[in-house]
């Protein structure tokens, strides 16, 4: 999250550009949206953290502090992370199809790379979605 901000114009790179693939459309800049995701990837970081921390020094009779749901922050921060993994798919999917650079002066990224990056998203998603299964239940039922 915090090379949102560091690296700014390289992530403002890969953003999918007005027309990418003859659909794409979102509303604000390149700018904020590599912004608002920064700003989410920290704080659903935070929330791991804390969640963790908490599951491994707190007494066990105690419980987790809840923020959304009863499942509490390390739950709730997973499914955060799951559906912001899924928000940020299309500038991934934008690398592998026009060739966008990150780093913008980086090599190219051979197709293999953009397989392991894909390969790795799906073990990322399975994982927070294992995390954050008891705020998927709890917002379900």
């Amino acid at each position: 999250g915090v090379t949102h901000f560091t690296i700014q114009d390289a992530y403002e790179n890969i953003y999918p550009q007005k027309g990418a693939w003859g659909i794409w459309s979102l509303p604000g800049s390149a700018e904020f949206h590599v912004k608002w995701t920064g700003i989410a990837e920290i704080l659903g970081g935070v929330g791991l953290l804390s969640g963790g921390a908490f599951d491994a020094f707190a007494p066990v009779y105690s419980d987790c502090p809840n923020i959304f749901t009863d499942a509490g922050i390390g739950s709730d921060s997973a499914a955060a992370l799951l559906l912001l993994t899924i928000a940020v798919t299309p500038a991934n999917i934008y690398m592998y199809t026009h060739g966008a650079k990150l780093p913008v002066d980086g090599p190219e990224v051979p197709i293999a790379g953009h397989a392991i990056r894909g390969i790795m998203q799906v073990v990322l998603l399975g994982l927070l979605y294992q995390m954050g299964q008891g705020t998927f239940e709890a917002l379900l039922n």
